[in-house]
């Protein structure tokens, strides 16, 4: 003979209601978490942030936005946007003093500039860049370099 327990509906079990209580406090606490962290991560170490030195525009015209390591790791562009376009054009037109890009990681650099084309008119707010060759690997993706133009520095400038 067989036999069957049955048995009465009498309300959840009380475990279910504990699980979805602690499942709740700590979606709360993960979403508080990770608002927190996002308000309090420096800048600083925003890969998309850039250094800059309102000295170096005042006295270059020009403001220093990006350096990357390009082809293949054998060049290196310095990417810069024209505040005034009379300062900016001397900056770019003096060939014999490219600004000088130095690893921060390890002793070395580079100076060794690849000028295109001079003498043409710089339109303030346009973007334009350097060509560098990355000599002996100078600067590598991933690393910080400081930019030294004449006695102005400007450090930290991550290289994509």
């Amino acid at each position: 003979m067989l036999e069957a327990t049955i048995r009465q509906p009498g309300g959840r079990p009380a475990g279910v209601n504990r699980l979805v209580v602690l499942s709740a406090v700590l979606a709360v606490a993960l979403v508080v978490g990770v608002l927190v962290g996002l308000k309090l991560w420096p800048a600083s170490g925003d890969p998309g942030s850039f250094p800059q030195s309102s000295t170096i525009e005042q006295q270059y015209g020009v403001r220093f936005s990006r350096i990357a390591v390009v082809g293949d790791g054998g060049l290196i562009t310095l990417t810069y946007v024209v505040l005034d376009s009379e300062k900016a054009g001397r900056f770019q037109s003096d060939v014999q003093h490219p600004p000088e890009l130095l690893s921060e990681a390890r002793d070395g650099g580079t100076k060794r500039i690849s000028v295109m084309k001079q003498g043409h008119t710089l339109r303030a707010g346009q973007t334009y860049y350097l060509v560098y060759q990355n000599t002996k690997g100078a600067l590598r993706h991933g690393e910080k370099a400081t930019v030294q133009l004449g006695d102005l520095t400007l450090r930290h400038a991550p290289v994509l």
